[in-house]
């Protein structure tokens, strides 16, 4: 059959089916030749099955069509460390390598502690097994997520892979409680999951407010980190998209580097950054943007800490604090480690920071 002379759709619907069922991306694309696997009688490691981003990256790197590679390789996902596997780091790999979060999904007893970096293969089946099976894109899986303190996240759609890792890995209410104060005290890094879903603070039996982001953004992290950027936008190839992330630094003191879209679909066109004002949280009289008047909370809170009197960036915490301060500590360290400064879920951030510090100050 010769070549078509004009490209149209209707060329593949004359293809005949024995052509059709070679035309595609085939087994050879991704594993390499089945002629030296086969010529070699069946020995396995003639052909191979690729554990890396570059069997990808040969098709998915290609800007300005095809960008997921150029995104990935900014993202702070491809910047992986070997520390995280070997013996010893059975409780690390299901998030940290690659063989280790393939092997959780699936349900693996064992944990598998070689090293596999984070990488395409890693969150998409290339064979399309996921789980569930309707799953886009070819996620591994976007099945429920249960969270620490036992909360059944079922409606974070794309989102739930995310929801594996980013989430606090403790029981608030309990290890905040009962642990006692070391250099390790805290909630695990990445508390993402917990802060969106409005659980999982230390809540001194309190009821604090969540906002609506959980339940009215359909993929939930997916929607606002993986946002489409067009060739043109300052943000190409910075933010969005494989990237992961939601802004990127502008050289124009004038320019927000934030990607609002997402924001816009509900908030209105007149948002423009993160930062926007709704209320004077922190009571200075002064209402601020949203992340500034959550970092004014956390600084407050912080100079109730040890040493008192003055804002921190980090905390030094050690066997001498107090109940209370652990506490504390622990909503601070919730707060700051989720990264968004509110955005993921204002009233759940600013309602845990103002009980901390009502507790401290004893304006229970």
């Amino acid at each position: 059959m010769d070549t078509p002379t004009s490209l149209v759709p209707a060329n593949w619907d004359a293809l005949p089916a024995d052509l059709k069922n070679v035309a595609n991306i085939q087994c050879e694309n991704c594993h390499g030749a089945g002629s030296e696997h086969a010529n070699s009688g069946g020995i396995p490691f003639a052909i191979s099955v690729p554990t890396s981003s570059g069997a990808c990256t040969q098709c998915h790197d290609a800007p300005t069509h095809h960008i997921k590679g150029a995104e990935w390789n900014t993202s702070m996902h491809a910047v992986t460390t070997r520390d995280a596997s070997g013996a010893g780091r059975e409780a690390c790999v299901g998030c940290h390598t690659s063989n280790g979060f393939i092997g959780r999904i699936k349900g693996a007893t064992t944990a598998d502690t070689t090293f596999g970096a984070i990488n395409c293969q890693t969150c998409h089946e290339p064979h399309g097994q996921t789980v569930p099976s309707t799953a886009a894109h070819l996620v591994r899986s976007v099945a429920a997520i249960r969270l620490a303190d036992g909360t059944n996240v079922t409606n974070a759609g794309n989102g739930a892979l995310c929801m594996n890792c980013h989430q606090s890995r403790q029981n608030a209410q309990v290890y905040a409680a009962t642990s006692p104060g070391s250099t390790y005290f805290g909630p695990h890094h990445g508390p993402q999951g917990d802060m969106l879903e409005g659980v999982n603070g230390f809540t001194y039996g309190k009821k604090i407010p969540t906002s609506a982001h959980a339940f009215v953004v359909k993929d939930t992290c997916v929607a606002c980190h993986m946002q489409t950027v067009a060739a043109t936008d300052a943000a190409y190839l910075k933010a969005g998209g494989h990237t992961f992330r939601p802004g990127y630094t502008s050289s124009d003191p004038n320019v927000s580097g934030d990607l609002v879209g997402a924001c816009q679909n509900c908030h209105g066109p007149e948002i423009t950054t993160f930062d926007f004002p709704l209320f004077d949280y922190n009571g200075d009289g002064v209402i601020d943007g949203v992340q500034t008047e959550v970092q004014h909370l956390l600084d407050q809170l912080s100079t109730l800490l040890p040493p008192a009197g003055q804002p921190k960036t980090s905390l030094s915490i050690d066997a001498t604090w107090t109940r209370p301060q652990l506490e504390a500590a622990y909503n601070w360290q919730f707060v700051a480690n989720d990264g968004s400064k509110g955005v993921h879920n204002t009233a759940y951030a600013v309602g845990l920071l103002k009980a901390s510090i009502a507790d401290l100050s004893g304006q229970k």
